[in-house]
C-alpha cells in the first residue's frame, strides 16, 4: 500500500511539472509608442513574462533576463531608446527592438518587442494632409499640356485667400470633419517658386479687400480654418534660389548659392521665361547662420502658424538628381569645404531638429529620393507627400513613425497597405466643384485611415494581416478588407467607421448597388436602427431614418459615386 502510495505521488509530482513546463517567454511594454515632445519626460516600463504549458503566466525579475536594445530604423542610425533596469528611455527618434534571454535547465528563451519613438507633434498616420494652389507668376518656358495651371485665366491668381476658406469649408463637409492639414503653395509674393531663400513677403494678389496687407489675410485665414478641422500652414523651400530674391545679394556675398566645378554660378531649371533657379548648400546657409534666422523671421511674421505646428518644406534633396551631382560641385570639393550630399543630409538633420525646436513637424515631398542609399529620415520626417510602394519598408516602419501621402501618382495605390489622397490636383481644376473628391477621400483616405491604427502583422500569399483581426487581400478576384465577417471594402464599394466621429460609418459605391446587406461592426450589436444622410460639399442631409438594423445587418441602396454618413437612429450627426 505504501508502495503504491508512493508510485501515486511521484506519478502526480511528474505529471505537475509537465504541466508547468515554461514554453515561452514574451516582453510586455506598457507603452509601444513614446513622445517625447508632446510628453516630455515620458517613459516605458517592460516586464517579461513566461508562458507556462498549463495556461499560467509570471513574470520574472529582470536579474534574470539578459535584456539588450538595437536600433531598427532611424535616420543616421542613431540610438532611439536606452534602458536602464525596467525603463525604455527615448532618446531620439525612430524604431528600436528589445530582445530578451532567459535560460534555465539547459534551455535558452528569447523574446522580441519592437517600440517607436515618434516624436512629433501631429498625428499624421491620422490626418488627412492636402496642398492648395494659389498662384504661380510668368510664362511658361516650354509648352506643358499637362500643366493645369497654365491653362486658367490667371495662373498668378488660382486662388485668394479668401477663396481658400470657401474650399476648406467645402473640403470638411466632404470628409466629414475629418483632422486636416493644409499647405498652400504659392502663398508668397510672385506664387510657387518666387522669392526663395526669402520668406518675407506674401503674395499681394490674394490679399482680402478687407485688410490692409496681405499678410493679414494669410493670418486670418489660418485662424478661421480651425472651425472646420483644419490646419492651414505653408509650402515652402529650402534649397532653391531666385535672382529677384531680397536675399539674392547677402546669399552671394556669403558664399552660400551653389556653384559647379570651376566655381561658376550655374542655373539648375528655368521653369518659367527668365525665371532662373539655382541652389544653395544647407551647410553653407546653416555655418552662416542664415537658416535658423529664416525660420525664426517666417515664425515671427505668422505666429498663427505655430499652433499647427507643422510646415512642408518642397523639393528636400540632398543632390541634384538629374546630373547625380552634389548641390554645390564647387562646394564638395575638400579645398572648399568638402560639402557632399553625405555633409547636406547632417545638415538637413540639424534643420529638422530645429523645425521641432521651434514648435513644428516637418513634411516632405519624398524620402528615399535624391538622398544617400537608404536616406528615409525616419524618426525625423512624420509624412511624406509622396511615399514608397516598396513592401519591405512598409512591413517594417508603422504609420504612425512615417506616413504616406500617395504611394502612385495614379490610381489609388495597393489597397492592402491604403493610401491617402492629395486633393491638389483637384483644386486646380476645379476648387469650387472638387470633381473626384468625395471619390478619392471614401476609396482611399477612409480605409487608409483606418488601417493606420493597426500593427501590420505579417505579409504572406499575397495577404496582409493586421492586428485586430483585420487582413486585406484579393478574394474571389475582388480587392477585399475584412474583420472576420465585417466586410470594410470589396472593390469600390465601402462600409468603413469613420473613426474620428463618434458612432458613424460612412458607406460609398463607385457604381452603385441595389439593396445590399452590410454587416454592422464592433459596438453597434445593440443598434437596431440608423439614420442615414447624404454627403455633399455643401453639407449632410437626410436621406433616410430610422431604417433597420435586422440580425447585425443593414440593408442599403447606394446610387453610383454615393457616398452616406450612417449613425444610430436618433443620434444628431455630428
Amino acid at each position: 500500500m505504501k508502495i503504491s502510495l508512493y508510485v501515486l505521488t511521484i506519478l502526480f509530482c511528474l505529471s505537475c511539472c509537465t504541466q508547468n513546463k515554461l514554453e515561452e517567454i514574451s516582453i510586455q511594454l506598457d507603452k509601444e509608442t513614446l513622445n517625447p515632445v508632446r510628453n516630455p519626460g515620458e517613459k516605458g516600463t517592460l516586464r517579461v513574462t513566461g508562458h507556462y504549458s498549463n495556461g499560467k503566466t509570471s513574470d520574472f525579475s529582470l536579474s534574470d533576463i539578459a535584456l539588450s536594445v538595437r536600433t531598427v530604423s532611424a535616420s543616421g542610425n542613431v540610438e532611439v531608446v536606452a534602458l536602464s533596469g525596467d525603463q525604455l528611455i527615448p532618446k531620439d527618434g525612430g524604431l528600436a527592438e528589445v530582445t530578451a534571454v532567459y535560460q534555465k535547465d539547459g534551455a535558452t528563451y528569447q523574446a522580441k518587442k519592437r517600440v517607436v519613438v515618434a516624436p512629433y507633434y501631429r498625428d499624421y498616420h491620422q490626418t488627412l494632409v492636402l496642398k492648395l494652389f494659389m498662384g504661380y507668376d510668368g510664362e511658361l518656358n516650354e509648352p506643358d499640356p499637362n500643366n493645369v495651371i497654365f491653362q486658367k485665366e490667371d495662373p498668378s491668381c488660382l486662388c485668394t485667400f479668401a477663396q481658400a476658406l470657401d474650399v476648406v469649408k467645402r473640403v470638411d463637409n466632404l470628409t466629414r470633419g475629418i483632422p486636416k492639414i493644409i499647405y498652400l503653395v504659392g502663398w508668397q509674393r510672385g506664387g510657387h517658386d518666387h522669392l526663395y531663400p526669402d520668406w518675407s513677403v506674401v503674395n499681394p494678389k490674394l490679399k482680402r479687400e478687407e485688410d490692409a496687407t496681405a499678410l493679414e489675410s494669410l493670418r486670418w485665414l489660418i485662424r478661421e480654418a480651425r472651425a472646420y478641422n483644419t490646419t492651414i500652414s505653408l509650402h515652402i523651400n529650402m534649397v532653391d534660389a531666385f535672382e529677384e530674391s531680397p536675399l539674392w545679394d547677402t546669399y552671394i556675398k556669403n558664399d552660400i548659392i551653389a556653384r559647379d566645378v570651376n566655381g561658376n554660378l550655374k542655373s539648375i531649371w528655368e521653369y518659367v521665361k527668365g525665371h532662373r533657379a539655382y541652389h544653395l548648400s544647407y551647410t553653407k546657409e546653416w555655418e552662416k547662420g542664415f537658416a535658423k534666422k529664416r525660420i525664426d523671421n517666417l515664425i515671427g511674421m505668422v505666429p498663427e502658424l505655430k499652433e499647427g505646428h507643422t510646415i512642408h518644406i518642397d523639393a528636400f534633396m540632398a543632390y541634384w538628381q538629374p546630373e547625380n551631382r552634389p548641390l554645390s560641385p564647387w562646394h564638395a570639393k575638400p579645398e572648399n569645404g568638402g560639402i557632399d550630399m553625405y555633409k547636406e543630409v547632417e545638415t538637413q538633420r540639424k534643420i529638422f531638429k530645429y523645425w521641432r525646436e521651434k514648435g513644428f513637424d516637418v513634411t516632405g515631398e519624398g524620402i528615399f529620393w535624391a538622398h544617400p542609399a537608404g536616406e528615409g529620415f525616419v524618426g525625423l520626417q512624420p509624412m511624406s507627400w509622396w511615399f514608397p510602394a516598396d513592401i519591405n519598408f512598409q512591413m517594417e516602419v508603422p504609420e504612425r513613425l512615417s506616413a504616406r501621402g500617395r504611394t502612385h501618382r495614379d490610381g489609388q495605390g495597393d489597397f492592402r497597405f491604403g493610401s491617402s489622397m492629395q486633393g491638389e490636383e483637384i483644386f486646380q481644376k476645379d476648387k469650387d466643384n472638387l470633381p473626384g473628391f468625395l471619390s478619392q477621400f471614401c476609396t482611399m483616405t477612409l480605409p487608409w485611415y483606418y488601417l493606420s491604427r493597426l500593427e501590420r502583422a505579417a505579409f504572406i500569399d499575397d495577404a496582409l494581416y493586421y492586428s485586430d483581426g483585420v487582413v486585406a487581400r484579393v478574394e474571389d478576384g475582388k480587392n477585399t478588407i475584412r474583420k472576420g465577417d465585417f466586410i470594410l471594402r470589396e472593390n469600390d464599394n465601402l462600409f468603413v467607421p469613420a473613426l474620428w466621429n463618434e458612432n458613424e460609418i460612412i458607406a460609398y459605391s463607385a457604381e452603385g448597388y441595389d439593396n445590399r446587406s452590410w454587416r454592422m461592426p464592433e459596438g453597434w450589436e445593440k443598434v437596431s436602427s440608423v439614420d442615414i444622410y447624404s454627403i455633399t460639399m455643401n453639407g449632410s442631409t437626410l436621406k433616410q431614418s430610422a431604417v433597420p438594423v435586422k440580425n447585425g445587418l443593414l440593408m442599403l441602396t447606394l446610387e453610383k459615386e454615393e457616398a452616406v454618413s450612417i449613425v444610430p437612429a436618433g443620434i444628431p450627426l455630428h
